[in-house]
């Protein structure tokens, strides 16, 4: 049969869908495993913010002040007081067996030396090895105490006859007022699963692309590819991409759909702008893939890099890090990442409602990323046609 070179990637489209339907990995790796991360990442942080983190007393003052602060953490969101200890090694032990993210310590005779005018010290020690929980705790405990030091200052000059008013303004001269912009409800959720699902998927596109490709070279099966293409390795390429373009595309714009629309995440343009950018993704992701095949192709050489560039995502896409804050020559390395201009487009856009005519850059930079493949073209079409290298 003579196939066209012009039509030779309809016949590797059919080819690889009949690939994909008989070996169940394509299914679970473009659909399945898709899909669990929609639903792992769309469930595991509903409430947006931890809640209800335990936490341990040690009460040596048994005062109607220190229970009355007890009672106080206790009502607020984010702590729970969960455990009483009478000697701080108990407290600790706990602590670093991981069943409290941080106990507090009121000292004895607190309520008599506040009230004699003096200033006794609470000890609150919280466990930074979780960096989230142990934040989060010093943070709602430190405004507690604060809120609840100025109520002690202000019965105590109440009590020596000054009005409330003067009193506040003794106690907080200044009243700050906190804004903020682009997530008012502090949800994690918001800013975490917005990168974290594209950067996963892109993870799962990097190693469909290495390994679809990379299979044929590893089964020599190439020629066979090359000769359903009509002999054009870009009309190869092209027939073998566009099944995993159609899916993960699909896939990327239902993340948008579940996260804008079902979830109700903040968006402040038209959802065309992330749609662009999540398609945009996927392109990319093949791009560098097949640029790994290329300079690595064998099967296992390949996969690995691209699982530690997938896993490297994470850190360079802005999220985790500021880049800005990040040495010289890391900073220049976060432009190998297209993740990073998606999560500059997805601020643009989405949280900070500028005009998507500020984030035409960032599309133009992800859109060079398609060009990079022709780097290693020849040395790819060169490996699939004459099979020229190891095959472990």
């Amino acid at each position: 049969m003579r196939i066209s070179k012009s039509t030779g990637w309809k016949m590797v489209f059919i080819r690889e869908l009949k690939r994909m339907v008989s070996r169940p990995v394509y299914v679970i790796i473009t659909i399945v495993l898709p899909f669990i991360f929609l639903l792992f990442f769309g469930t595991f942080m509903r409430e947006g913010m931890p809640e209800r983190l335990p936490i341990g007393i040690i009460d040596h003052d048994y005062s109607t002040l220190s229970r009355n602060f007890i009672r106080q953490i206790d009502a607020t969101q984010q702590t729970k007081c969960v455990s009483y200890y009478q000697q701080f090694s108990e407290a600790r032990s706990a602590m670093q067996e991981g069943h409290i993210y941080g106990f507090i310590e009121f000292p004895s005779h607190m309520q008599k030396d506040i009230m004699a005018g003096h200033q006794p010290k609470v000890h609150f020690y919280y466990n930074q090895s979780y960096l989230v929980a142990g934040s989060l705790t010093l943070k709602n405990l430190s405004t507690m105490f604060n809120t609840l030091s100025g109520g002690v200052n202000l019965e105590t000059r109440l009590a020596r006859g000054q009005n409330e008013k003067e009193s506040m303004g003794q106690i907080q001269p200044i009243s700050p007022e906190i804004h903020a912009i682009g997530n008012p409800y502090t949800n994690y959720s918001i800013y975490l699963v917005n990168i974290l699902l594209p950067a996963m998927l892109e993870l799962m596109i990097l190693l469909t692309t290495v390994y679809s490709i990379g299979i044929e070279l590893k089964k020599s099966s190439s020629p066979k590819w090359l000769r359903y293409a009509g002999g054009s390795f870009f009309q190869a390429l092209v027939g073998k991409m566009l099944p995993y373009t159609i899916i993960y595309s699909s896939m990327a714009v239902l993340y948008d759909v579940f996260l804008y629309k079902f979830m109700e995440f903040p968006l402040n343009n038209s959802i065309i702008w992330i749609f662009l950018a999540s398609v945009l993704l996927v392109l990319t992701a093949q791009a560098i893939g097949i640029i790994m095949i290329g300079a690595f192709p064998t099967l296992k050489d390949s996969m690995n890099f691209a699982g530690l560039y997938g896993i490297l995502a994470f850190s360079y896409s802005g999220l985790i890090y500021p880049i800005e804050g990040m040495p010289i020559f890391l900073q220049g390395l976060s432009l190998a990442f297209p993740i990073r201009f998606f999560f500059k487009i997805y601020q643009c856009v989405a949280i900070n409602s500028f005009t998507p005519v500020y984030s035409i850059p960032n599309y133009l930079y992800m859109l060079v990323f398609l060009a990079l493949p022709i780097i290693i073209w020849k040395r790819l079409r060169n490996a699939a046609i004459e099979l020229n290298y190891p095959k472990i």
